[in-house]
């Protein structure tokens, strides 16, 4: 064999056993590592803090409880995606980002959402502005809030889900009412959001009923009624009703002598 091939030969011997060296390492890191979280799980790497931020209406209990966390409950071996999917159950959440801060430290942000509106069915429920039904309204949120009144042939739920564009729709006409679009002394009561797309808007005694199509300008439909009213010489309160429903026509009925 020549000097050349002698060198060679030592050289993929020692490569040889380096390689073997290597293996061996990652082998035995990979089964420390794998023992590691059992081995401390009720030790060193066990969650002993949740902090929670973001949070207004729904506590910090509440939102540690919908975690679901065992008390020995290791921080290196929790699913985080499972903890944000529970905790984003309450309608109350929006949004959720649970992140681990090691050694033994859990961060839960959630962003709320706000009651938006009352809608009335079978009950009276806060909703949000996206739709979803947050919990049932007290005497008090129906004060506060838009009211709708929504026709459905089964009971509502929490975290059932109404047409968000409805809910925006109607919330937008109370408002607009309560601005004084027809007169500091014209409050909406109630708004009917009827199974055709349109809303019925109650304006209390002595003044008309309203019906509004699916139309989104508000005061394009406001101004043909004023449009109207200025035609017929006529005030509010001397109709039973106007409806707007309608692209090419407004339809009035004259309240009668007998309820004027």
């Amino acid at each position: 064999m020549t000097r050349r091939g002698s060198r060679l030969g030592l050289l993929l011997r020692r490569g040889g056993r380096a390689a073997i060296f290597s293996v061996l390492v990652v082998g035995l890191g990979w089964l420390i590592w794998q023992q590691i979280p059992r081995s401390m799980s009720m030790g060193y790497f066990q969650i002993s803090d949740v902090i929670v931020e973001g949070n207004q209406r729904v506590s910090s209990a509440v939102i540690i409880e919908s975690l679901g966390l065992a008390s020995d409950a290791s921080i290196l071996r929790i699913d985080l995606r499972v903890l944000a999917a529970q905790v984003g159950r309450n309608p109350w959440i929006k949004t959720v980002r649970v992140s681990r801060h090691l050694p033994a430290t859990l961060q839960v942000y959630v962003s709320e959402r706000a009651a938006h509106a009352v809608v009335v069915a079978d009950r009276a429920y806060l909703v949000s502005e996206d739709g979803l039904i947050l919990q049932e309204a007290s005497s008090v949120e129906m004060t506060d809030l838009p009211l709708l009144r929504l026709s459905v042939d089964h009971p509502l739920e929490t975290g059932e889900r109404i047409d968000p564009a409805r809910v925006e729709q109607g919330a937008r006409l109370w408002q607009r009412f309560h601005q004084g679009a027809l007169g500091a002394d014209v409050q909406a009561l109630e708004i009917q959001l009827k199974g055709d797309g349109s809303y019925h808007i109650l304006l209390g005694q002595g003044l008309p009923s309203l019906y509004f199509g699916e139309e989104d300008d508000i005061q394009r439909q406001l101004d043909r009624l004023a449009r109207v009213l200025e035609m017929r010489r006529a005030s509010l309160r001397e109709l039973e009703y106007a409806d707007l429903r309608f692209a090419d026509k407004v339809i009035v009925k004259p309240r009668s002598k007998e309820g004027a």
